[in-house]
């Protein structure tokens, strides 16, 4: 066998030589040390060795930075090339304990604003759809109720209770028909003399909100005033159909509306002081709904919240936060971003 002509050794070690050389240039422009990866703050998948754009959005990437010291400082098996799967945890659970720390000029540029964990006097508006009161099946009903109370057959009256009970009016409904042993009760009379009744619907989601005695401000279907009303009684029965219950209103006045006519039923309440939230301070996550509080001045934690009643512009509280924390009401969508980036997905939310 020949041996290779001298000009291809050559060439071969020209070759050689600048692969060498390209490694060696290419080592040189490493990343800085505390740099692990550039990421997207609104795509945490988008991983990068060099800063730059993101390839979906657009956005300028951010640099995901290691925590603490030299490696040797935190794990004794670093120096040897392992990794300590009990350390990784720890620092994982120090973070979902902590939460993230945000730069304050970052904090800027995202808008992150707060407000406090307080008890506030909630107000909440309740709207239902009713008409003027009119049931046949009911009146007839009522009167076989009268009847039997007028025989006295506690056997009849029971039945009579039962039917009544069955048709979805509840047993104060039902006592207040035998204190007036009128039949009329609750149903249009085209007399002046006599108030008008209707019928409400209460959303079955509301109904723990509305209380016999509450005034009611009653309008017709293009929301102009009629006048006032109480909340007479409730009912029992819950429709399958539209999930509403049932409701007696007497109007304080003759209205002169004809049978079945829709009106609009407003309740004003006044839900007392507790402790509260903006509502634009919840996220809605799944199964369960969650908030970021603001821990110390640029460090965040996600937090799981019970919410209770609902009023105009806040959330009661029932479980997760205590008087006088902040809760972030803008940002937080980015700040969740951060936190997916920084600890994972969900790693920076408490349980």
């Amino acid at each position: 066998m020949t041996n290779p002509p001298k000009i291809f050794k050559i060439f071969i070690l020209t070759l050689t030589l600048v692969a060498f050389a390209g490694i060696t240039g290419c080592q040189g422009k490493k990343t800085p040390d505390d740099v692990v990866y550039y990421t997207c703050p609104m795509h945490p998948k988008i991983q990068m060795d060099q800063p730059g754009q993101c390839p979906i959005c657009g956005m300028t990437l951010v640099p995901v930075k290691t925590e603490g010291t030299e490696p040797s400082d935190q794990d004794p098996h670093a120096e040897h090339g392992e990794q300590s799967g009990s350390t990784e945890q720890s620092k994982h659970e120090k973070h979902k304990k902590s939460g993230i720390k945000i730069d304050p000029n970052r904090l800027q540029n995202i808008g992150v604003t707060t407000a406090e964990v307080k008890l506030r006097d909630l107000q909440k508006n309740i709207t239902a759809q009713g008409k003027v009161a009119f049931d046949p099946k009911l009146w007839v009903a009522q009167k076989e109720y009268f009847i039997a109370l007028e025989l006295g057959d506690p056997s009849l009256i029971k039945s009579s209770e039962d039917k009544l009970y069955f048709m979805g009016l509840s047993k104060e409904w039902i006592r207040l028909l035998r204190k007036s042993r009128n039949a009329n009760l609750g149903f249009f009379l085209p007399d002046s003399k006599q108030p008008t009744f209707f019928e409400a619907f209460i959303n079955q989601s509301e109904l723990n909100l509305v209380h016999p005695k509450q005034e009611v401000d009653i309008y017709d279907i293009d929301s102009r005033y009629l006048g006032k009303g109480v909340v007479w009684a409730l009912g029992t029965m819950v429709d399958m159909k539209s999930r509403t219950v049932r409701a007696l209103i007497q109007a304080k006045s003759f209205l002169d509306l004809k049978s079945n006519t829709f009106v609009q039923l407003k309740i004003d309440l006044n839900l007392g002081k507790r402790l509260s939230i903006p509502k634009s301070a919840v996220m809605f996550n799944g199964s369960h709904n969650m908030v970021y509080v603001e821990t110390e001045p640029g460090q965040f934690l996600g937090k799981k919240v019970e919410l209770g009643v609902a009023g105009e512009d806040y959330y009661e509280i029932s479980e997760g936060l205590k008087s006088d924390e902040k809760v972030v009401t803008n940002g937080q969508f980015l700040l969740d971003s951060e936190t997916q980036i920084k600890m994972g997905s969900g790693g920076g939310h408490q349980h």
